[in-house]
Formats: C-alpha cells, sequence, structure tokens
C-alpha cells in the first residue's frame, strides 16, 4: 500500500482519537469518586490539615467551664405610661415605664473528645443562665399609671403606682460534631453540626395599686422546651506567642413547644375570685436563634506536650426570635379578644473560658 500525505493524515487521527478515548475512559490508580471519603494518601498536603490541639496523652479530650455574664432582654414588657395629665382623659403626657434588663451571672461546661475519623471530635455543652429583672413608678402626683397589662374590664381607672418583675431561666443543651482545620498558614476553622435543646421559662408578674382599692396583680407564666438542629463555625486567626482573635458564630432552628398560664386579680377585691384564669397549652412553632460573638485567647502546651490550657474572653449577641408569648386582653365588650406580643427575646455579654486537654 502507498503512504501518500492523505493516507498518512488519516492514521495520525484514528490514533489520537483512540488515545484520546481511552484516557478519557481510564481513571489514574490514585483518583477518587467526587463527593465521597478520601483516602489520605489521595490527598495534597497540607490540605485542610488538621489544627486541632493535639497533645501526647492517651486520652485524646478536653473539658471546659466558662463565666458568663450575660444581659437578657425581651420586647414588649413595659409597665405603662407614667401619665402627667388627669387620668383616662386626653392629652396623654409622660414617659413609659421600661423594664430595668441588668446583667446575670451564669456558667457553660463542655467536654469534647477526638476521634481517630480524620480528626473530627464531638462536643456535649451545657449552659445555664436566670434571674430577676424589674421595675416601678408612683408616678405623678396629679395623675397615675396608665397600665398596659390587665384585662381592660377589670383594670382600675386610678391606678397611682405599679411595679413588674420579669423572672427568666435558660437550660441550653448543645450536641455537634465537628473538625478543626488551617485554612491558610494564619487562620483556622471549626465548622460544626448537631442538635439543641433549649428550656427557657419565664415568669411575668405585674401589680397596679389604685387609689380606692389594695393592690391587685396580674401573673403570667410561659415555660417552653425547644429542639432542632444546628450549625456554626469557629474562627481563629493566629496572631503568635500563642495569641489569637476569635470569632464565632452558630445558628439553629429548633421545634418549639409552649405552656401558657394567666392569672389576674380583682381589682376591687384582690382576696376574691380571679378576674382572669385560663391556660393554653402544647402551642407548637419553629423559633430561630442565631449567636455571634468575638474576642481575644491564648493558649499553651507544657509537661512536653502532654497537656493544654486555653484561656479566651469573648463578647458576644444573641437573638431568640418570637419569645415572648404572654397573652394581652384588648376589648372590654368582646372580653375574649387578645394577642400574644410576640416580641423577641435578645442576650448579650461576657464570657470567660478556661479549658484544658489532656
Amino acid at each position: 500500500m502507498r503512504l501518500t500525505p492523505t493516507v498518512c493524515l488519516s492514521a495520525l487521527l484514528l490514533s489520537a482519537s483512540s488515545l484520546f478515548a481511552n484516557v478519557k475512559g481510564c481513571r489514574p490508580i490514585n483518583s477518587f469518586e467526587q463527593g465521597y471519603e478520601l483516602r489520605q494518601s489521595q490527598m495534597a498536603a497540607a490540605y485542610n490539615a488538621p489544627a486541632r490541639i493535639d497533645v501526647r496523652g492517651s486520652w485524646d479530650l478536653y473539658v471546659s467551664g466558662s463565666y458568663i455574664y450575660w444581659q437578657p432582654s425581651q420586647e414588649n414588657l413595659e409597665l405603662g405610661i407614667s401619665n402627667a395629665s388627669p387620668l383616662n382623659q386626653l392629652p396623654i403626657n409622660g414617659n413609659v415605664v421600661n423594664m430595668t434588663f441588668k446583667y446575670k451571672s451564669g456558667y457553660k461546661v463542655a467536654l469534647a473528645i477526638f476521634t481517630d475519623s480524620d480528626n473530627w471530635d464531638g462536643m456535649v455543652k451545657y449552659t445555664w443562665l436566670g434571674g430577676r429583672h424589674s421595675a416601678a413608678s408612683n408616678g405623678p402626683s396629679y395623675g397615675g399609671i396608665l397600665p398596659f397589662w390587665g384585662h381592660p374590664d377589670n383594670v382600675a381607672a386610678d391606678i397611682l403606682s405599679g411595679k413588674s418583675r420579669w423572672r427568666v431561666r435558660f437550660d441550653l443543651l448543645d450536641i455537634n460534631l465537628g473538625r478543626s482545620c488551617y485554612v491558610g498558614t494564619q487562620l483556622t476553622y471549626r465548622p460544626f453540626f448537631g442538635l439543641r435543646a433549649a428550656w427557657i421559662d419565664q415568669k411575668y408578674i405585674v401589680s397596679y395599686t389604685p387609689a380606692a382599692s389594695p393592690r391587685y396583680q396580674i401573673r403570667c407564666t410561659n415555660d417552653s422546651w425547644a429542639l432542632g438542629p444546628e450549625v456554626g463555625l469557629d474562627m481563629n486567626y493566629l496572631l503568635g506567642l500563642g495569641f489569637r482573635l476569635i470569632g464565632n458564630t452558630e445558628a439553629d432552628l429548633v421545634f418549639t413547644r409552649y405552656n401558657l398560664r394567666i392569672k389576674e386579680e380583682d381589682s376591687t377585691n384582690p382576696s376574691g375570685p380571679l378576674a382572669v384564669n385560663f391556660r393554653q397549652k402544647n402551642l407548637f412553632y419553629l423559633r430561630p436563634h442565631l449567636d455571634l460573638e468575638m474576642g481575644l485567647g491564648w493558649g499553651m502546651y507544657f509537661s512536653n506536650h502532654n497537656y493544654h490550657i486555653d484561656i479566651s474572653a469573648l463578647y458576644g449577641f444573641q437573638v431568640f426570635w418570637s419569645q415572648n408569648m404572654f397573652r394581652m386582653f384588648v376589648d372590654n365588650v368582646a372580653v375574649g379578644k387578645s394577642f400574644a406580643p410576640n416580641g423577641d427575646l435578645y442576650v448579650q455579654g461576657a464570657t470567660g473560658t478556661i479549658r484544658f486537654d489532656f
């Protein structure tokens, strides 16, 4: 057969096509199914290298304790208006009596264990915070208090003074899995996911003192439990000499159940039968929660790397959406007409933590 230029070109194209097909159809020995588990030998050096504290001890776990000094506050808990004009007449001239929200002490404890599965860790964390907050006003001598609470058909017309107390308690339990890794040479991430359980109990008591009768009270309780998924990211920017900047974020969406109770005394006869006494059970809603905090930390290995200690100080902000479920009545003719103000619950404050790895 005579090898003409046309025959040579056709043979070259056929060989190239066959080679391309073989290369495309074959998978290198060290390849992997994208999106599935990798072997360590398949990873590039230092690609998401583990960044956890790695002590030489055999336990491979850590414990931490935190002192928290947080200020909880909730919308729509105002006592009323301290009114300088004659009561039940326009114009209204005065100031709203706001709740005084104070910082309260609490604590966190955590236990985490590191696994041999690609340096993932499992953590259990418990948070407790509780306390009481209050507001009070005697009202102007030539006016009085225009109340925000109480059934309109029961509120006295000449309230001279009032006070309120709000008690809230948090019990939060977090269980999550995470992995600390390097993202560059000075930045480390710990993405995590897990479950959050929350118990938030509230009690709100309002007392009004009319001119012509004894003081009477409105007592509201709001107890809830919640459970749902959480995700988050803990970040550290390494400054050197053991110091680091910290930025953490966490979000969860929890299935929440509420149980409510309202008791209201008769404004003309507080020792007699209650004017309002009802329950509202098993209210179910989805509620989101968001937590952001920043701060500074320092740590060091000691005893020939058998142990590690870490100290951090953070300031954070949290919001629990639509936690004010206290029901408010608005009509003295349609006596059952009412609504829930659905105010958000906020928390801000400082957290100091000591952590020990062994």
